[in-house]
């Protein structure tokens, strides 16, 4: 890749990037702001009504904090589901090698962040592997679908119509369908549901929506099955973003070509210059030297 080229591209997805800030702040902020204030006003409330100090109802809110940034709620009435029974260690272990990493189960010991960096080190590779053979799979499928011909009489139109229903096909069965799932085992509306299965399949993982956190009897199948989804989408998925890389190589090609083009007319316009004035310096001492 030419280094104007990279350049314009670094640009643009900083550009890019500073756009999406700009409009993540104007969404969110607000709220932010609002939840601050409530929260404030709710603590400042509660101060006035016990005889609890400051300093007291503070440490006692870290505390809650701390639990709940490693997914534990424990009170009186009220005790979280295990996050590190055999299930959910291996569903950690999977978003780990997947790079899902969803951040609302992480490991508070030495000894538990130190066996992850090595495990996560050896196993993304296997996985990438891995999902690389289900793509390959679900390209030949999709390859063999689109050569096999249906109609003579209309093979432009074939042809067509099956570069809009492979796609889509895809996404309604790994994306749309496994949403009304997660919409109706989960209690989320579907909106949120899809939002899950998007920020998953594309290994963003914030962790603000994750599947199975409530202790059901049928978590374990459950838990199962969505691994088995994971990795067919994340083939899927991986598959359509390298599609879009694809197209974009081709744009940077494109800005290459013409890039070399310019600099290659550059060269012959700035050459053919350096011949007139060489040719016309030739010349010049002929005349001269005729004159004598």
């Amino acid at each position: 890749m030419k280094k104007l080229t990279l350049f314009l591209l670094g640009l643009g997805i900083a550009v890019y990037v500073l756009i999406g800030g700009a409009v993540m702040m104007a969404l969110e902020s607000s709220n932010e702001s609002d939840t601050k204030t409530t929260s404030r006003s709710t603590f400042t409330n509660f101060l006035a009504q016990t005889c609890v100090s400051s300093a007291e109802l503070e440490t006692f809110v870290k505390a809650v904090i701390t639990a709940y940034d490693q997914g534990i709620i424990a009170t009186e009435q009220t005790d979280s589901a295990s996050l590190w029974d055999y299930v959910n260690s291996v569903f950690f272990s999977m978003t780990a090698v997947t790079t899902i990493g969803y951040g609302n189960q992480t490991p508070a010991t030495s000894g538990g962040r130190a066996f992850i960096v090595v495990f996560a080190l050896i196993g993304i590779p296997l996985v990438a592997v891995f999902l690389s053979g289900i793509g390959d799979k679900i390209a030949g499928l999709t390859k063999s679908f689109q050569e096999k011909q249906f109609s003579k009489n209309h093979e432009v139109a074939e042809h067509r119509l099956k570069a809009v229903i492979i796609p889509i096909t895809g996404l309604v069965i790994l994306l749309f369908v496994p949403a009304a799932i997660f919409s109706a085992v989960e209690d989320w509306n579907y909106g949120e549901a899809l939002y899950y299965c998007l920020i998953t399949l594309t290994t963003i993982g914030f962790g603000d929506f994750v599947i199975g956190t409530q202790d059901a009897t049928y978590r374990l199948a459950y838990r199962l099955l969505t691994l088995i989804w994971i990795m067919l989408g994340l083939a899927y998925v991986a598959a359509l973003i390298s599609q879009a890389q694809a197209m974009y190589t081709q744009v940077t090609d494109k800005i290459d070509t013409k890039v070399q083009k310019d600099d290659d007319k550059k060269t012959n316009h700035e050459g053919s210059k350096t011949k007139i004035v060489a040719a016309n310096g030739e010349e010049g001492k002929r005349t001269g030297i005729t004159e004598l």
